[in-house]
Order: structure tokens, then sequence, then C-alpha cells
């Protein structure tokens, strides 16, 4: 079993509510999540502290012998919420979050999800399940593991710099995507359910690049009963192309704290 001992976090501020954000991609990639999320690094100015783990099996985090589970690294990431912290999860790193926030939901002070990695809610629609029958042959038909990964970049529109660097790394992450725990939608549905009957504030962010992302994050969005907004971005990360993501987190973390305290 994973514990926090065993996750490398970095820490941004010391004073204010603290924000919890837990990064996507897959494990053997030596990316920090501190890089996933460096343009929130500027948050702290805001009046708030931030805490980023490296997930195992990624960045500075020794591999857990086990392949990406989002419900199984749900167990650690709930354990970073202390007495209370507000939550923000980008990719497969949103399904870890929803994991953590369905454990513990009284420590939930809000839920953030990213672009999150949720297409199974939405698999009947054609857009979905075109885009996850092209990638799974895609990623089948790849010669090798390294090739296999760069695809994967490709399909999942992930700037250079934030999926691997060298040969052997992406090696290592082509392999770990063939092992990787796809989240069930059973799982996803009853965790968006326990939110919504905490009625834990929930946000759910696009970056309008993709058909199949906007409609599964809509679903996430539905279920939870909370907002869908786009923050339009020409890839996967529209928490990294201007400050339009930390403005419009910063006013839901703010709202959810008067709510809290009225």
């Amino acid at each position: 079993m994973i514990g926090l001992e065993d996750i490398a976090i970095t820490r941004w501020g010391a004073v204010g509510p603290r924000i919890v954000l837990v990064h996507g991609g897959v494990q053997g990639s030596k990316v920090r999540g501190e890089r996933h999320f460096s343009a929130q690094a500027r948050l702290v100015d805001r009046g708030f502290q931030l805490l980023v783990p490296d997930r195992p099996g990624h960045g500075r985090s020794s591999a857990p012998g086990r392949p990406d589970d989002a419900e199984a690294d749900g167990e650690w990431a709930a354990q970073l919420l202390g007495d209370g912290a507000h939550l923000v999860g980008h990719s497969f790193g949103g399904c870890v979050a929803l994991a953590a926030a369905a454990r513990r939901p009284a420590a939930v002070r809000s839920l953030t999800l990213i672009e999150p990695a949720m297409l199974a809610l939405a698999i009947a629609s054609p857009a979905v399940l075109g885009f996850v029958l092209r990638t799974a042959l895609t990623l089948k038909l790849s010669r090798d593991h390294e090739a296999r990964a760069r695809r994967f970049g490709e399909l999942m529109h992930i700037p250079d710099g934030l999926h691997g660097d060298d040969a052997s790394e992406l090696a290592a992450i082509g392999q770990a995507i063939e092992h990787l725990v796809v989240p069930r939608k059973v799982d996803l549905e009853r965790e968006l359910a326990v939110i919504a009957q905490a009625g834990i504030p929930l946000l759910v962010v696009t970056g309008g690049w993709g058909r199949a992302l906007d409609v599964s994050a809509r679903r996430a969005a539905v279920l939870g009963r909370g907002r869908l907004v786009t923050i339009e971005s020409p890839h996967h990360f529209p928490q990294l192309v201007s400050e339009a993501f930390n403005e419009r987190l910063a006013a839901f973390v703010t709202a959810a704290e008067r709510r809290l305290v009225a």
C-alpha cells in the first residue's frame, strides 16, 4: 500500500486556503507534478497555499509495483486533504481526485476536474466511442513502446516537455500505457453521486480542442451537479495557456470558502 511517505510533494505558500493539485500522465514519466501545474504557483500571490504531489511512478516518487490505478491512488490522495482542502485533478489525475473526494467527502471544500479522463461516462456518444476506438487501434498498431508513447501524446494533444524527453523515458511510458487501469463507468458514476449528495461544489474545465473530452466532461458535470466551463486551449493543458484558469479557480475556491462560513 502506498503511503504519503512514498509521495514526493511540492509545496507553494504556507497560508490561506489549501489546494491539492493532482496531475495526470502515465507511469515512467520523469515530469514532476509541479510542471503540470507550473502556472498555478502564481496562486500564492492570491492568498492560497498549494500542495502538488508526484503520483507513484511519476517524477520523484518511486514506482508502486502496480499499474496506474485511480482507485488505488485515491487512498493516499485522500490523506493529503488533512482536515479540509480544495482538490484539483487534471486528466487521469481527475479520476484520482474524484476517487479521493468520494472517500472523504467531508474533507473536500471543492472539487475541480480539468479535462478528466472519464470517457467511460459517455461511451454511448458517437464522438466518444469513435475517439476511444481510434485511440485503441492506433496504440495497438504502434511498432514499439516508444512509438506508442509518442502517438499517445499526439492523440491527447500533450505539449512538448510534458510527456517525456528521451527514448528510454518514452519507452517506459509506452509500456505503462499497456497496463493502465481505465476507470470503470460504474465507479465514476458512484463517486460522482457521492459528490452530488454531499453538495461538494464541482467545477469541470475543458480546453475545447476535443469533442470527445468535451462530451464526457459535460456528463461528469451533470452527474456531479457541477458547472462546466471551457477555457480555450490548443492542447490538453488549459491550466497552462493563460491566467484564465487561475482566475476561474480562485473565484471558485473563494466562493466555496464563503459558502462554508455562511
